[in-house]
């Protein structure tokens, strides 16, 4: 039992050291390049333009390769001309040496120091028979390391994050390329990145210590290259700090050495900085044309529970449309100080509902605005809404943004009725004039009284009748005396569009007049029907009137200065929006209960809001929530428990794998090995004892 035991000990102990070995970079990995012989290995190459030079005879010709000057003299030449006595000059030292043509190729040229290689190419006559030498001009081929990182392109929460670009929080990978451009190998290569700020999530083959990635690439030849990569994190955004100032940098040095054992540094950079931020401005009409149709205001009770904010509502519009604001923050960080210039509504269009949603001034990332107007047309006509636009400032930097613009027609007649008074012969003359400005036609009767006090000069309506462009047996005119006061009567006339009508009548007054305003009374088609009311007159001056149904009907500027109407709004329960791609549209364009019935478009407004469930559906139900709180509380206390004990074995295998890189790093692998064994056979002697 007790001989069992030692073996199963052993074992552990021998388990250990392979583990611990395992962790271990291969010690017979060889870094060094395979050719290092000075005299058989230098990687010659051309310098610039210096390829080659022809030196005549007995003159000199200086050469400049790479940081030395050289000065080449052809001291003599054999008669066969097959030779030349070649003399070079660097920094006040002369060699000399004899190059042939023909022969072995180590007679044809010569090396200084390793740095410079001179061979002989030809020799030529001039046309009076004085040789030249051409000479080949080589250095000793240099290595270069280019450090080359792309990142990874990423789509954040919609947002596009290029590969120049980080999203705060969001992972990242980068590639790395490691190429000899240079023209000679490089051996012992080391690359060390460091990733500063930016939290490393995956390191692949690197090691990593000290915050910085490493790795020996050993040698690379000319134009070997090698591929790696890694994984960062960006870090948060604090919400104080303009993004504008956080540019997060990688850098890196890649160190080797040369054939001669000079030593060489490289470096390469990646910039990574924050993307813009983003808002997208939607303006939309749920109809884009419709039909004018009759409505009403209703006078409410201010303690109506639907309507607490309005003391009146819209009522019977059968055809309307809503304008749709959205604003959506789509970048990746919370903008505040927003401003929103919304479209100017004509006066020819009432607000009879407003939906609103969110708080536009401060917007978190995904955060979102909604408003919907119900819009109802007070008379016929083509309609345009300007852009909406968004601005704000954020750290210093001014941004806009703004949706598209639309365009609204109503379809419908517009009946216009003018009076006007003038003075005359006789007294005074009333000129009625009645136009349809609108697109559609209308059936209409015309009504004005002449107050008792006026004498009406009897005919002259039908006199300004005749000759019109419709005849009089047309018109189903009238004019009735009831105590002293007259109406003037014209009823049953069809004006169609782009049409008009025109009559006038006279009477005498020993004063200036106050006449009442005529009355148009029409009917159309799709429900509409109504009344156009002229001008009237005080004291001979004329008092313009307005239809404004939300300041009470026919109004003068006077009373539409003094009452002030305030559009309906609703406030309802936030709805909980899913805003999928795919129920997004759905969703935003959801139809009212209240309006189903009218029309089955589109002609809704909604509450847009997303709400995040704060609590789990167990917890919820008050017999299992002590339960789930009990078994949170033994999870927790187990996860503490192994998670330190995993701690603690991450611990002691980083101090081995450490320990382990760093004896590789000195060469001191065997030594990290006897050691080892030393330890092992230690524990065994103690447990054989």
């Amino acid at each position: 039992m007790v001989k069992t035991k030692k073996y199963i000990l052993c074992l552990l102990c021998l388990a250990v050291l392979l583990l611990f070995s395992s962790y271990l970079p291969l010690a017979s990995a060889n870094t060094n390049c395979p050719c290092d012989d000075l005299d058989t290995c230098v990687e010659w190459c051309t310098y610039g333009g210096a390829s080659s030079v022809t030196v005549k005879w007995g003159q000199i010709e200086t050469v400049q390769l790479g940081a030395e000057t050289y000065t080449f003299r052809a001291d003599d030449f054999d008669e066969d001309l097959n030779g030349a006595l070649i003399s070079i000059e660097r920094d006040g030292v002369v060699r000399k040496e004899f190059l042939f043509l023909t022969g072995s190729y180590d007679k044809r040229w010569l090396e200084w120091d390793n740095e410079v290689k001179v061979e002989i190419k030809d020799i030529t006559l001039d046309g009076y028979k004085t040789p030249s030498a051409v000479l080949n001009l080589y250095v000793r081929g240099r290595p270069s390391i280019e450090i080359e990182f792309e990142a990874s392109e990423e789509t954040i929460q919609g947002v596009d994050v290029s590969s120049e670009q980080y999203a705060p929080g969001e992972e990242k990978q980068i590639d790395v390329t490691i190429t000899n451009d240079g023209t000679a190998w490089i051996e012992n290569v080391v690359l060390k990145i460091d990733t500063g700020e930016m939290r490393v999530k995956s390191r692949e083959d690197f090691e990593y210590r000290d915050g910085i990635l490493k790795e020996n690439l050993g040698c690379l030849a000319v134009d070997d290259s090698i591929e790696m990569n890694f994984t960062v994190v960006a870090p948060e955004w604090d919400g104080k700090t303009s993004p504008y100032n956080l540019t997060y940098y990688i850098n890196a040095t890649a160190d080797g050495y040369d054939i001669k054992e000079n030593g060489y540094q490289f470096t390469g950079s990646l910039e990574l900085g924050c993307t813009d931020p983003d808002v997208e401005v939607i303006m939309e009409l749920t109809k884009d044309e419709f039909n004018m149709t009759s409505w009403y205001v209703e006078n409410l009770d201010v303690d109506t529970s639907s309507h607490s904010s309005s003391d009146y509502e819209v009522r019977d519009a059968e055809e309307f449309t809503f304008l749709r604001t959205r604003i959506f923050n789509t970048g990746l960080y919370t903008l505040s100080d927003i401003e929103v210039e919304f479209p100017e509504i004509s006066e020819d269009l009432a607000i009879a509902e407003i939906y609103e949603s969110g708080d536009y001034s401060t917007m978190e990332d995904n955060g979102q605005y909604y408003l919907g107007q119900k819009l109802v047309a007070i008379k016929a006509g083509d309609y345009s809404f300007d852009a909406v636009v968004v601005k704000t400032n954020f750290f210093g930097e001014n941004l806009s943004w703004k949706s598209g613009s639309e365009s609204l027609k109503v379809h419908g007649p517009n009946i216009v009725l003018d009076k006007k008074l003038a003075q005359s012969d006789s007294g005074y003359t009333v000129s009625l004039d009645i136009s349809n400005d609108g697109d559609r036609a209308a059936w209409i009767n015309l009504i004005d009284t002449i107050p008792d006090e006026l004498d009406y000069v009897s005919g002259s309506l039908e006199k300004s009748l005749k000759g019109s462009n419709l005849p009089l047996s047309e018109w189903d005119l009238s004019t009735t005396v009831v105590n002293g006061t007259q109406t003037v009567s014209v009823e049953g006339v069809l004006l169609p569009p782009g049409s008009s009508l025109s009559m006038s009548y006279e009477f005498s007054s020993d004063e200036t007049p106050d006449l009442p305003a005529a009355v148009c009374e029409f009917k159309s088609l799709w429900n509409y029907e109504g009344e156009v009311q002229s001008s009237y007159y005080v004291n001979g001056a004329e008092v313009k009137q307005y239809w404004k149904p939300m300041n009470g009907g026919w109004v003068t500027e006077y009373d539409i200065a003094e009452n002030t109407a305030v559009p309906v709004t609703i406030e309802e329960e936030p709805d909980v929006v899913d805003l999928s791609e795919e129920k997004a549209e759905n969703n935003l364009n959801s139809v009212n209960d209240e309006d189903t019935s009218i029309d089955e478009e589109d002609t809704s407004d909604v509450v847009l809001e997303v709400e995040h469930e704060s609590s789990s559906f167990w917890s919820k139900i008050p017999i299992i929530s002590p339960l789930v709180n009990i078994f949170d509380k033994g999870q927790q206390f187990v996860s503490d428990i192994f998670s330190g004990v995993l701690d603690g074995i991450s611990s002691v295998f980083g101090l081995a794998e450490n320990s382990a890189v760093d004896a590789v790093e000195n060469y001191l692998y065997a030594v990290v090995i006897v050691i080892a064994l030393v330890v092992f056979f230690v524990v065994y002697t103690l447990i054989s004892k």
